[in-house]
Formats: C-alpha cells, structure tokens, sequence
C-alpha cells in the first residue's frame, strides 16, 4: 500500500483537481501536500478515524475537511470529505492554516453546544463517517468508521426503526433534503430523542454519490415539552384550571408566599434578561385538620423561567416563560441533606474518613473532617491530590505498591479496590489505614471514591495474637499437644498435624468425622468417650476425659483430651475446642506408682495384721506354758483343787487359741473367695427361728432382752450357713457389749430390691472414730480392756461374708445410746419346692452309725510321736478297740491290707507321700477299697476339706482335737462301746 493513489473516484478529481490516471502510483501525501504525520501513518498502513486534514489543491488553493482510513482486502481506502477554499480567502503559510484549525475548532465547540452532529455515508463504498457528537448520541467511544447503516438501526428503539429504514430508503431516489425523527437507546439505558437531517449527492447520470447530513438531539426539547404538561399538572395542583386569558398579576401574587412575595415582585420589575424565579405558591388543598389562615395550607416549590417580551420600539410588552414544581425535588434534596448530616455524624462517631478526588487532575480532591484527623491534619488544611498524597502521605515503604494498585484501578471504568497500608503524620507518628476505592465514569468523567478507617490498633492486636499463637503453636508442638476444633454438634472436627501424630498417621486433607475419630479409639473405650462428650455437649461445661487409641502397627497408646465450648455474644454455644496430648508414659508410672502404693498399704496392713495376730495368739500360748510350767513345777502331791484349776485354765487357753486360729482361716477363705457358698432361696422367719435359742442362754445371763418382729413372707438369696453363722455374731455382739437390763431387737422389711435384716442393740455404742475401725481384724477397739471375750475377727467375717454373697453391711451408732447393723440382701421370690439341707462336713456332724464288733481294729497313719500319743490315749480308754499306728504312707497301706481295720484316721501330710495318695492306693486295692477314711489334719482351709470329701474320705477332722467330739464322732463310726 505505501499511500500510493492507484484509484479514485469523479468526487475525488473534482476537489483536488488531479486526475488519478494521469498520476497513478503518485504518494497522496507529495500531491496532496498532506502533513508529515499523515504522510507517514498512510506509508504504515495505519486506520485513520475522522482526523483533520489540510492540504492543498492543484492549482494552490487550501483543501480543509476530515479523512478516514482504514484496510480492505489488501488496499488501503481513504474517505475524504474536503471544503475548497477561493482563492481570495484561500490560506497562505502556516498563520493561515492555523486560522483554518481553529475555525474547524470553533465549529466543532458550536456543534458541541448546540448539540447538533455532522455525518456522511459514501453509498458506492458504504463507508460512513460520524463526528464526535454522533458518538456521544448513541453513548458509544469514537471509532475510526462509524458502523454501516443496519448497525445503527439496531441501536435505534425498536418502535423507530421499521420507519427511519423506509425514510433513507426513499431519500436515494427522491433528491432534495430528507428528515427523520427517532429515538436511540444508549448502551447505559437511557433514551436520546434525535431529529436527523440529509442531503443525497448525485452524479451526473443521476447516481446517488454520498449521503451528507447532521443530527440534532431534542431529547431536551422533548423534555421542555413534558415539562409544559406537567405545568398544566402543577396548575392543577394549585387547584386552578389553565386557561388561555391567563392568570391577573394580583390573584398570581395571592398565590405566593408571603415570604417570597417582595423579592418576587421585584425581580420581575428587571426586564432586561430570561430570569429564573424561585418561590412558594399555595396550592388550593388545605392541611388535614387546618382552619383559615396561611399556615394551614400546603405550599408547592415552583421554579419559573421567564422572558420579557416587548414590541418593535423596545416596550415591555408582557413576559413568556415555564414553571417547574420542584416540591419533590426539594422533599429529596431535604431527605438528602438530612441523610448526608447522619453519615456524617455516623462516619464521625466511627473514625471512618470519605474522600473523593477526579482522576486528572487536584482540583476537584474533597476530603472530610476524619480525613484531616486521621492523617493527622488540622480540618482547614487543604486536601492533597493523588501524587501529594503518595509523595507526602503514604509511608515510603507503601508508595510503590499503593501506586502500582491506584493505577490498576483508574484503568478500569469501574471496580473496586481494598487496600492497607501505613501514612506518615506530621510529626513523624506512623498510622496503619485500610481503604476501599471504587472507580466510577460519568458524563463529567471517571472519578475516584473512597472511606478510610485506622486501623492501627487491629493489627497491633493481630500482630500481638498472631505472636501469642505462633508460640503456644510452638510450645504445643516441642509438648506433644494436639489442637482440635468441632463443630456444635460435634459431628465434625478440624485437627492439628499434632493430632494425627498423636495416633500414628499422617496428617488428612480434609475434616475429621466423628466416624473416622471414633475408628482410632480402642473398641472398649468408644462408648465412655462418645457419651463424655454428648453430656459435655449437652451441659457446655468443660470435660475431661482419657482413652486409648491404636496405631496403625497395633501399639495402645494412651491420650488425654480436655476440651471447652465457645460461646457467641448470646451465650450459644457455636463450636468446641480442645487439646490431646499422650500420657501413655504417665499412666505406666502412674501404674507402678499405684502399685508400689497398694503393695506398700498391704505391707502395712499384714504387718500390722501378724502384730495383732501375734499379740493374740501369744496371749493363751503364755496361758499354756506358764500353767504347763507350773504343773510340772508341783511336788509329788499337788493340791487337786490349785492343779484342776491350772488344768482348766490351760484348757480355755488352748480352746481361745483354736478359736482364733479358725477365724483367721475362715477370714482369710472369705476375703479371698475360696470360701465355697450355696446361693439359694432362704426364708428369714425359717433361719431366725432356728438362730435365736442358740443366743437365749448368754442374753439370760446377761440379763439382756431378746425382741423379735414377723419376718413371714420374706426371703433373701444367700447362703444359709454364712448368714446363719453372720446373724449369730452380730446377736452375740449385741449381747456381750450390752448392760443389763438391756435389749437386742432383731427386725426385717422390704427395701426396694433388697430386704433390710436389722440387728439392734441399747448397749455401749460406739463413737464415729471407732466406727471407722471397725472392721478391721483383731482390733476389738478398747472392749479387751473391759475383759469381755473375743477374738476381733467376726465383725470382719460378716462384712466379707455379705458381699460375696452380693450384699451389703451399714453401721449407725451413738455412743452409751447403742448400735444399729443392717443387712441389706437381695430379695427373691419363695421357691416352688424347698431347698434340701446341705450335707455337713464339719467336725461331730452325725454320720450313720456303723455296727458294733468285737475287738474293731482302728489305724492311724501318722508322723507325729505327740498326735500319736494323744490318739492312742483316747482310743485305749475304749476296751473294744484295738490300735494300730503307721509313721508314713507305705508302712499304713501294708498295715491296712494286713489288718483289715474297721476305721482308718489318715493324717494329709506324711513324709513319703501325701494324704490323697495314701486314699488313692487305698481305693485302687480290693482288699482296701471299702475301709472307712477319716482325713485328720492340721489343714484346716476349706478347699482342703472339700478337696478330701470330693476324693473319698467319710470325714475331715482337723487339729488340735476336741477331745469330747473326738470320742462322739468315733462312737457315730464305729459304734459305742458296750457297757
């Protein structure tokens, strides 16, 4: 292309006087005299947008007019509209152009002012050219080519454009001058009323050339129009009817407020000018409620716009003009005022600044008073402008990048912008603001708007929490401690990369469950920590709580977790947090520190257990040897009353000393459970009459009286022995520590699930300190002073006694007032058919009685020298017996096969071979297998005993012997001994 002329049109030769075939390939600018910088942008192919060209023509007249260029299809096509100048007022030089320049200048202000556009359309090309005024009608930016003709349709309402279409359509036939009405709809919405005007050019066959014409915008004279209607509505308003004689002058000023009345009767005296006249006029309506009088009629706003009119010498003739009811638009103004008064006191009262500032410029900058204060300016001083503010403002470290943000933002037509940055104060104190800026573009330009509030004391905050945060994270992470948020519900959770170390994972992407958290937890502990939380949940209070989790390698490990609600202003609760940490170690030191403490608590206890024990039993040993001492200190005749006497007392002592011995087995069988029990069906009134006659005898002699309430109906589940025997110690109890004349209660009822079997006494009573004590073995608290007898063991053999037989033991005692013990057992139903009696095993239980021979032979398989002599003396004081002993296992199982005895005493220790052993051998041999075996033993615990009955043995006798039992039992076995 290069700018070369390779075609033109006739229009072209006539304006320039060159004939393109006589100068083809010529450079337009050269033969043109076109100016540099047209010259080169035609040589760059560059678009050209309706700009201002002067050039010159053939023969040295100046060409003024406007060119377009723009590509098509590989050329380079210019439209050029040219007015030629005569050559009388052609220009000459560069004054001249210049004259032309602003000529063109000033055209374009007037078309600007009068609102009026100037447009061509080349029909043979149909490249169009629209001024700058027909751009803004149709709300668009300038273009280098307006768009063609069905472009511009589309843009005009749609009600319009079926007529324009056939009003240009016609034109190109019809020479002359063309004019079309219609109204176009801008792209912001609003509507442009344009009357358009056109001019079709011919050739010389007739052809339609070009298009020239110029639009005009009415859209403020359809607006005056609408506004003389709404003058007859205001008129209307005022309660009068227009009329074409007018209004006199006199019932006009009738009409206005008489505040307004002398200003506006003087401004109409000047006649001079078109005057606009702002008054209040009353309207025909009255106020609701108003009588007479000025005060109670509604009053309008009107706005007149008058004219004076005069005749041809210059004589005021009268005045034309328009009225405007601005009583809403004053109403508005008001509430805007108002409204702008509130945000400025609410802006105050907040710290928020409000500025605004046009964005080419200074002048326009407006700041509010917070403004000045939170740059630390007095309010007089002046606002800067954008490059003040960020050269004399801004922190020198911020400028650059609250620069780089404003210029981004001015790019756009609109948008907001949110900024924080630090402002340096006059006195050299830094400030930290957050702003937020909106870009708007209107009809007076693109401007900038903005609030600023400080900020300073947040981030100083934030600063100071953020710190706080980063070292309880860092303490929480060198501590092991897993940090965790839920929500109220609990049903989600947000952990910490600590909690999921915590239980040997990897940190998830995304939020815990309550499913996925309860997996981790070890089976046994999920139901405890689930219905921890629902009730922590549930009563907002802070839980504590502990639990195992499993590893992915299958290691237990041990978590502590403490969590707290959050709460919102109203007290709500909106979520959770806590913390976990691992106290696996802590639990296994915990442990053996229990451990250590219970083994040491039972060291203490055992030892202070031999310590009473010990004190107990040497108590009637000392008994023992010091009578057996003195009996063998007597000379050869002793006193026999002195000698029964000592006898006796070596007597009760060795029987107090089995009698602890028994209670300390049976104590310790109870403790340990090794004692066997029969659970069943007991009928109290059944047991309780069967108890009392054994304890008749002591209460008489105590002087004590026995009371005893209907029990019928009520049955517990135990054992009938142990609660028998429980019954007996606590009936004794109330007995010996009674006074006379006192008495025993003994009572029993329905305590829900439980009967209640109470024991009540008037005695001594006791003080709470000894109650606290009272269970404990051998401690009798103070009573062995009072020399009353007992061992200290039995109240502990009850309590045991009771609860392994589910129950339970409640004490209630006043001192000198007495004692009240109940037994609360589990109640139940009376059997269909009674219990049968167990079977008794203890020491002189009856057994079936054997037949009487003569000369019965008895062995005793036994170790002992002393248990052998004690037997032997027992067994020859009757004649129809005959004794045989054994010192182990082998020489008995040969002695019995050879003697056959009727009766076989087998002590369960020998030195070759255990008691069982010997009762196997003894069932193995037919000759052997049906002799009677009694167990008679130093082991007196209850699976020994049991362990014998199971394996045969007929009896179980255990040492020391009761000597008159021992002569009882031998008469149930092998008969009595004949007269």
């Amino acid at each position: 292309m290069q700018g070369r002329l390779l075609g033109a049109n006739p229009a072209f030769e006539a304006a320039t006087g060159w004939d393109p075939a006589a100068v083809p390939g010529t450079s337009l600018a050269t033969l043109l005299h076109w100016p540099a910088e047209v010259a080169d942008a035609l040589t760059q192919g560059k678009s050209l947008a309706a700009q201002q060209v002067h050039g010159q023509h053939r023969d040295g007249r100046l060409l003024a007019g406007r060119m377009s260029a723009r590509a098509h299809q590989g050329l380079q096509v210019l439209s050029w509209t040219a007015m030629l100048q005569t050559a009388d007022a052609a220009p000459t030089g560069h004054a001249e152009a210049a004259n032309a320049t602003r000529s063109a200048e000033l055209l374009a202000v007037a078309q600007r002012l009068a609102g009026m556009g100037v447009w061509a359309r080349d029909l043979r090309t149909g490249i169009g050219h629209w001024d700058p005024q027909i751009w803004r009608f149709f709300g668009l930016p300038a273009q280098p080519n307006s768009p063609d003709f069905e472009q511009a349709v589309l843009a005009v309402h749609a009600d319009d454009r079926a007529s324009l279409r056939a009003a240009f359509s016609a034109s190109l036939t019809v020479p002359g001058v063309h004019t079309c009405r219609y109204r176009v709809m801008r792209s912001d919405g609003s509507t442009r009323h344009v009357r358009s005007t056109w001019e079709v050019q011919h050739d010389a066959q007739g052809q339609p050339l070009c298009v020239q014409g110029i639009a005009m915008d009415e859209t403020d004279i359809f607006a005056l129009a609408r506004a003389h209607d709404q003058t007859h509505a205001q008129l209307r308003l005022l309660g009068l009817t227009p009329c074409a004689d007018g209004l006199p002058l006199t019932e006009l000023a009738a009409l206005v407020h008489p505040a307004d009345l002398t200003q506006l009767l003087e401004r109409l005296r000047d006649d001079q000018a078109p005057m606009d006249l702002a008054a209040r006029y009353r309207s025909a309506q009255r106020a609701p409620g108003g009588a007479d009088g000025n005060a109670d009629y509604r009053w309008r706003y009107l706005l007149m716009r008058r004219v004076a009119r005069h005749d041809d010498h210059g004589r005021l003739q009268g005045h034309v003009g328009v009225a405007l009811d601005l009583t809403d638009r004053l109403a508005q103004q008001q509430r805007a005022l108002e409204l702008a008064r509130r945000l400025e006191m609410a802006t105050s009262a907040a710290g928020v600044g409000v500025w605004s500032v046009a964005q080419d410029g200074d002048t326009s900058v407006h700041w509010d008073e917070q403004m000045h204060a939170l740059h630390g300016l007095p309010p007089d001083a002046p606002a800067p402008g954008l490059a003040t503010y960020l050269g004399t403002q801004v922190h020198e470290d911020d400028r650059a990048s609250v620069a780089d943000s404003l210029l981004a933002l001015m790019r756009r037509d609109q948008g907001l912008l949110d900024m924080d940055f630090r402002v340096r104060w006059p006195d050299g104190q830094v400030r930290r603001l957050a702003t937020r800026t909106s870009v708007e573009t209107g009809p007076a330009g693109r401007h900038l708007y903005g609030v600023v509030f400080d900020v300073t004391e947040r981030h100083a905050t934030e600063h100071r929490l953020r710190e706080a945060s980063e070292r309880s994270a860092l303490a929480t992470r060198g501590a092991g401690i897993g940090t965790w948020e839920s929500a109220p519900d609990g049903e989600l959770g947000w952990w910490d990369e600590q909690m999921f170390r915590l239980r040997g994972q990897e940190p998830w992407p995304n939020p815990v469950c309550r499913a996925d958290m309860l997996a981790l937890v070890h089976p046994d502990d999920r139901d405890g920590i689930v219905r921890a939380l629902n009730q922590a949940m549930a009563a907002g209070h802070t839980t504590n709580t502990e639990f195992r989790v499993i590893w992915p390698d299958g290691s237990v490990h041990w978590l502590a977790s403490r969590s707290t609600p959050v709460r919102d202003e109203q007290g709500r609760s909106v979520r959770r947090i806590g913390i976990n940490w691992d106290v696996t170690e802590a639990r296994a030191a915990g442990g053996a520190r229990q451990e250590k403490l219970l083994a040491q608590r039972e060291s203490q206890a055992k030892s202070r257990f031999l310590a009473r024990m010990s004190h107990e039993l040497r108590t009637p040993l000392n008994a023992v040897l010091g009578f057996s001492q003195l009996l063998l200190a007597d000379g050869p005749q002793p006193d026999d009353a002195v000698w029964r006497r000592r006898v006796q007392q070596v007597q009760a002592s060795g029987e107090h000393l089995l009698a602890l011995i028994n209670d300390v087995l049976e104590l310790s069988a109870v403790e340990s459970g090794e004692l066997p029990l029969r659970l069943q069906p007991v009928a109290l009134d059944a047991l309780v009459t069967t108890t009392l006659p054994l304890v008749e005898l002591a209460a008489r002699e105590q002087g004590v009286t026995l009371q005893c309430q209907p029990m019928t109906g009520l049955w517990v589940q135990a054992d009938p022995v142990r609660l028998r025997q429980a019954l007996l110690n606590l009936l004794s109890n109330g007995i010996k520590y009674n006074r006379a004349g006192g008495q025993v209660q003994l009572s029993a009822r329905r305590d829900g699930d439980a009967v209640r079997l109470r024991v009540a006494d008037t005695g001594q009573g006791m003080t709470p300190a000894q109650v606290a004590h009272l269970f404990e073995p051998f401690n009798r608290l103070g009573r062995e002073q009072e020399g009353i007898a007992g061992t200290g063991i039995g109240l502990a053999i009850v309590r045991a006694s009771v609860q392994q037989m589910g129950g339970t033991v409640e004490v209630q005692s006043t001192p000198d007032a007495g004692s009240r013990f109940d037994l609360l057992l589990q109640a139940c139903a009376a059997p269909a058919e009674l219990p049968a009696a167990p079977a008794g095993f203890a020491l002189g239980m009856p057994l079936p009685p054997a037949r009487s021979h003569a000369r019965q032979t008895l062995l005793y398989i036994e170790d002992n020298d002393v248990n052998l002599l004690i037997v032997r003396e027992l067994v020859q004081r009757r004649s129809d017996l005959r004794f045989v002993a054994a010192s182990d296992g082998a020489s008995g199982l040969a002695a019995a096969r050879q003697h056959q005895p009727a009766l076989i005493l087998l002590d369960m220790q020998l030195p070759d071979m255990d008691g069982h052993g010997v009762l196997r051998a003894l069932r193995a041999d037919p000759a052997t297998a049906a002799i009677r075996v009694v167990a008679l033993s130093a082991n007196a615990m209850p699976e020994d005993i049991r362990r014998a009955l199971d394996a045969g043995c007929a009896d179980y006798w255990t040492k020391p012997l009761d000597l008159k039992a021992f002569m009882l039992a031998l008469d149930a076995l092998v008969g009595v001994a004949p007269a």
